[in-house]
């Protein structure tokens, strides 16, 4: 890859896309608050704490609320399962991979298919640490049992932290997020097309063309936690998902329009 075609991937995906400022700024604020935490009291394997808050980071309070209840118990379940299976295969190595091999396809099997994800990741990703305490400390129940303690209170200080964070600074419910969403696409792609008719004054509401990097992930994402806090959402959730696949081909098609269309000089516009 060309230095060219570097700059061009980082300027692509590092653009300043909606919301990306706001859920970075509140992902920081729970990481610092975290670190604060397990500082102050020496908390060991904080790493967890860190890795915790941000796969519990949604978009909205509502997803992040279950996210993080959720997050808590499946690793309440995970850790109590990876200690049952210490105790049956403790002196058999083999048994442990098989054992940790199992947690982590389940917890990987489990973020891909569940609509809560991270759920998942909390349940396999510590039942799996837990299987090689054994090869890296002396075999101890007590300290088996210490490091499953400690696991425990990390992820319940990242989900709870995360949690907190998002309650003070998340922008709102996740149904008026999303017609937020829609109603700046759509603002913006008849500001182009009256711009280009000629007769636009006023400024676009945002971007088309960051409008267009963006894509349609972030309103997935809303569409996903509104259809878990609304039952409104929930029953028309084809029809939402239909809706945000047409809004974002004509912002694309918007764009697509904007750079060909003839430049003052007689050529036409590129990016």
């Amino acid at each position: 890859m060309s230095l060219k075609a570097l700059l061009e991937f980082l300027r692509r995906e590092l653009a300043p896309t909606p919301g990306r400022a706001s859920a970075t700024l509140r992902l920081t604020l729970s990481c610092l608050a975290v670190t604060v935490a397990v500082m102050t009291h020496h908390i060991p394997h904080a790493l967890v704490a860190m890795v915790v808050a941000f796969l519990l980071t949604q978009e909205d309070v509502a997803f992040t609320a279950l996210g993080s209840v959720l997050g808590v118990l499946g690793a309440t379940v995970g850790l109590g399962l990876a200690l049952l299976a210490l105790r049956i295969s403790a002196d058999l190595p083999w048994l442990r991979i098989g054992f940790l091999a199992a947690f982590l396809f389940g917890g990987l099997f489990l973020k891909r298919t569940l609509t809560l994800g991270a759920l998942g990741s909390a349940l396999g990703l510590p039942a799996a640490m837990t299987m090689v305490v054994p090869d890296i400390t002396p075999p101890s129940p007590e300290v088996i049992v210490e490091f499953v303690l400690w696991i425990w209170l990390c992820v319940a200080i990242g989900a709870g932290v995360n949690l907190l964070v998002q309650l003070l600074l998340s922008p709102g419910d996740p149904l008026t997020l999303l017609r937020r969403e829609l109603d700046t696409r759509l603002a913006t792609v008849e500001h182009t097309l009256r711009r280009l008719h000629g007769s636009a004054a006023d400024a676009p509401v945002a971007s088309l063309g960051t409008l267009t990097v963006a894509g349609m992930t972030r309103m997935a994402v809303l569409l996903k936690s509104s259809a878990l806090a609304h039952p409104w959402a929930r029953e028309r959730r084809e029809t939402l998902s239909a809706l945000i696949t047409l809004v974002d081909r004509l912002v694309t098609e918007a764009r697509a329009l904007e750079l060909l269309s003839p430049a003052p000089g007689g050529g036409v516009l590129l990016p």
